[in-house]
């Protein structure tokens, strides 16, 4: 059987803190990564317009 049964036994509440701080710490990185693209991709635009209107 899988894991997704719901035979799996609950978590002790330190358990608990430790994945909840991991799944910040998974989320902060993932928003500085696309915050990085978002920036990336807007320079990007800036240059390829600015060549092209020269």
């Amino acid at each position: 059987m899988s894991d997704s049964d719901g035979s799996k036994a609950a978590m002790s509440p330190e358990e608990q803190k430790v994945y909840q701080a991991k799944q910040k710490h998974r989320a902060a990185i993932m928003a500085g990564l696309l915050f990085f693209l978002v920036v990336l991709f807007y320079f990007i635009t800036f240059v390829k317009i600015n060549s092209s209107v020269s």
